[in-house]
């Protein structure tokens, strides 16, 4: 990527940046930037125990065989299990 298309890139983001109003958002944004950009960070993975280990790539092979559901249908049991 040319040094042309990085700034363009760059402005992108800023003016999305500056949209957002939600502090969650902006705060996961703050971590995965500080993530990317700190050299002594660890890897996520590095933490977890051998039990989520396991659970991830149990959901991993899960995601391969096609063995999802759309957003939308989780959001959907999500507002029927609230309601109960």
């Amino acid at each position: 990527m040319d040094k042309k298309n990085i700034e363009q890139l760059k402005l992108k983001i800023h003016q999305q940046v500056d949209q957002l109003q939600d502090e969650t958002i902006l705060q996961m944004l703050q971590e995965a930037t500080e993530a990317y950009t700190s050299p002594n960070t660890k890897d996520i993975l590095d933490e977890l125990t051998p039990e989520q280990i396991l659970r991830l790539q149990q959901s991993i092979q899960q995601a391969d065989n096609g063995e999802t559901i759309t957003n939308e249908e989780v959001m959907a049991k999500a507002k029927e299990w609230l309601s109960k």
